[in-house]
């Protein structure tokens, strides 16, 4: 049996880096972003280019924006993200009785090194 986790927002609250990382792109990209956090905060779990795309962020744009994003989101989600209260019983159950997975939209490359920060790397399967 396999028991699968999705990251954001069931293991791990990193809200705080990406509405930031958000705005950060938006400034250094001079877009004018009428909306508000909780605007981005809805579209968490998205990909980053329909996040981009519903906030009107032109096509030619998205690639260079996106590539900002993961840079300025890998420096400040190890210091900007929490877990969830409960998520390492829950992980620890888990793992008791099946493989344990973790899907999320982010990349292998920023993943790994939070979860390993967030002490949480041993309990899943890759």
């Amino acid at each position: 049996m396999v028991i699968l986790f999705d990251l954001d927002g069931t293991l791990i609250d990193s809200t705080e880096a990406i509405v930031e990382t958000f705005y950060y792109t938006f400034e250094k990209f001079n877009i004018n972003f009428s909306g508000s956090s909780k605007d981005i905060e809805k579209l968490i779990g998205h990909t980053l280019e329909d996040m981009y795309k519903k906030f009107g962020v032109e096509e030619e744009l998205i690639d260079k924006i996106v590539l900002t994003y993961k840079e300025r989101y890998s420096k400040i989600s190890p210091f900007k993200t929490t877990l969830i209260d409960g998520a390492i019983e829950a992980l620890k159950k888990a793992n008791e009785i099946a493989s344990v997975g973790i899907v999320t939209t982010k990349t292998t490359k920023y993943t790994l090194p939070l979860l390993q920060k967030l002490k949480i790397d041993k309990y899943y399967q890759t």
